[in-house]
């Protein structure tokens, strides 16, 4: 796990290199809901939710016929009063309750054929527990190539979730590191989690690949009809409760450069206001910092993309000016 995803309260950070070879491939689907202080209807969203992204997604982690995979559950509960104490549930009902702050599920040690090597699902609330994040991820280890298979099943279980809810926030990121409950974006302009949460139906959250807008965002943009005739977006699907997801590209790899600066125009009227800048890097081999950040490694800059982030204001994005220049973050090495 990446530095900053510790430091900032992220989870289920990037995968590891493989050995004598790349970094393996790796999806991040997240969900963010802002009614989770009623227990009642966050423990039926959890169970709904749990058996749709078993029925969607096990197979690529369990083939026909295999074995089925290692798997690890853990649940955190918090009282009122502050005391925790950490669970290992036989099931994943049984690690939903009244207290429950975080629970997770792990499959891993999956069938050579598996077109995944691991699957990661995440609940976890914040914010005064009135948020909850909802967080898919999906490894690739020693399986180069197959990401493209998993992608379809991850954009419908989006479209899924997002007609059975009212989604505050959601982006499915591909092959980028993490600070949820924070985003990238949030990051950049140095906002906490907690502060984007409770404003996300004011300013947008993000724009990844694929990103949920909230139904009062997609008023202030002029609706889904004036999102599509933008041009920025492959797909723009209205949701149920007045939402819409927006796939920026047909393909994750095609979202870069120009196609990031189109998503950020055609967002620029609710997006946070304010100027995107650089995250700091871990300090150099030899510095007495270091040894406050233990097992990081020096130099390490945070393994964090900022190519899909424009460094400008979206208050001085000028309309009348298609050719208007935008600076992109610092990227990262090509895979």
């Amino acid at each position: 796990m990446r530095v900053y995803d510790q430091l900032l309260g992220g989870s289920f950070g990037q995968p590891g290199p493989e050995e004598n070879g790349p970094e393996p491939d790796f999806v991040t689907w997240l969900l963010y809901l802002d009614r989770a202080e009623d227990p009642g209807w966050l423990g039926s969203l959890a169970r709904w939710w749990h058996d749709e992204v078993c029925r969607m997604l096990l197979p690529f982690v369990q083939p026909a016929g295999s074995a089925a995979p290692a798997t690890s559950l853990t649940a955190f509960e918090q009282d009122p009063g502050g005391r925790g104490r950490r669970r290992r549930p036989a099931r994943w009902a049984d690690g939903i309750s009244d207290d429950c702050a975080q629970l997770s599920a792990r499959w891993f040690d999956v069938a050579p054929a598996a077109t995944a090597s691991e699957l990661d699902v995440f609940l976890a609330r914040f914010a005064g527990r009135r948020h909850v994040r909802l967080q898919i991820s999906v490894g690739f280890e020693g399986r180069s190539g197959r990401l493209p298979l998993v992608l379809p099943a991850l954009v419908e279980l989006a479209r899924l979730v997002g007609d059975a809810t009212d989604p505050a926030y959601g982006e499915i990121v591909v092959n980028a590191g993490l600070l949820s409950p924070a985003t990238m974006l949030d990051a950049a302009l140095g906002r906490s989690a907690e502060s984007s949460a409770e404003q996300s139906r004011t300013h947008l959250r993000g724009y990844e690949w694929v990103t949920i807008c909230p139904r009062e965002l997609v008023g202030a943009l002029g609706g889904p009809e004036r999102i599509w005739a933008s041009g920025a977006f492959a797909e723009v699907r209205p949701l149920t409760h007045g939402g819409v997801l927006l796939r920026a590209t047909d393909d994750p790899s095609d979202y870069r450069a120009d196609r990031v600066r189109a998503a950020f125009r055609a967002l620029a009227p609710v997006l946070p206001p304010g100027r995107p800048g650089a995250l700091p890097t871990v300090p150099p081999a030899g510095s007495a910092m270091l040894s406050a950040v233990p097992g990081v490694l020096a130099g390490d800059p945070g393994g964090h993309d900022l190519s899909r982030v424009v460094f400008a204001d979206p208050r001085a994005v000028d309309p009348r000016i298609p050719g208007q220049r935008l600076e992109l973050g610092p990227g990262l090495t090509t895979r």
